[in-house]
C-alpha cells in the first residue's frame, strides 16, 4: 500500500528492503518466519511486528467494524450499500472496507456500488467479490490538491449520478 500513501517507487523499493531485513532478523532470532502471515503487512509491518514479538492475532478490520457497528442487521430490508475508498484498485482484493462491505451485503443478498477517489489497475476484479458498480470522484484532470480542496463537491456529484442511474433502474 505504499504508493496509496504517498511513497515513491523508489522509497517502495528501499522499505521493501528494509521490511524484508528486519523478517529476516526476526525469523533467525524467533526461529519461525511469519512475514507471509495475514495481516503481517498491515500498517507497514506494525502487524508483523505484533504477531511475531506479542503474539497478537488478527481479524481484519472491517471485520471489527461491522459486528460492533451492527452491519449485517442494519442491512436487513436494504436497497442498496453505497461505500468508499480513497483509490479502488485490484490491491482492494487484499481486504480492504468495500470488499468486507460488499461480503455482508451479499450474504443479505444487497447490490454495492463503490464511490472512490480514483479507479486503479484491476479494480474492475472487484465485480467479481459482490461489487455490482464503482464511480470515479474525479471525472477530469486534476491535482490530487486540487480534489482534496474540492472532495465534498465531487463526493456530491458522483452521489447525485448514482441516485439518478438507481432511480432510472428502479423504474422512478
Amino acid at each position: 500500500f505504499g504508493p496509496q500513501k504517498g511513497a515513491s517507487p523508489e522509497q517502495v523499493v528501499a522499505l521493501d528492503a528494509a521490511l524484508g531485513c528486519f523478517a529476516d532478523q526476526t525469523a533467525q532470532v524467533l526461529g519461525q518466519d511469519l512475514r507471509d502471515s495475514p495481516g503481517s503487512g498491515a500498517a507497514g509491518g506494525m502487524g508483523f511486528a505484533a504477531k511475531a514479538y506479542l503474539k497478537a492475532s488478527f481479524r481484519a478490520g472491517v471485520e471489527v467494524v461491522a459486528e460492533l457497528t451492527g452491519l449485517e442487521q442494519a442491512l436487513i430490508g436494504a436497497d442498496l450499500v453505497i461505500t468508499g475508498e480513497g483509490r479502488f484498485d485490484a490491491q482492494t482484493l487484499r481486504g480492504k472496507t468495500p470488499l468486507g462491505v460488499a461480503r455482508v451485503a451479499q450474504r443479505r443478498r444487497v447490490p454495492v456500488i463503490v464511490l472512490a477517489g480514483t479507479l486503479g489497475d484491476g479494480y474492475e476484479q472487484m465485480y467479481a467479490h459482490g461489487i455490482g458498480a464503482a464511480f470515479a470522484l474525479v471525472s477530469g484532470p486534476m491535482s490530487l490538491e486540487q480534489a482534496c480542496r474540492e472532495t465534498r463537491r465531487l463526493l456530491h456529484e458522483r452521489a447525485r449520478d448514482v441516485a439518478r442511474l438507481w432511480q432510472m433502474a428502479s423504474g422512478g
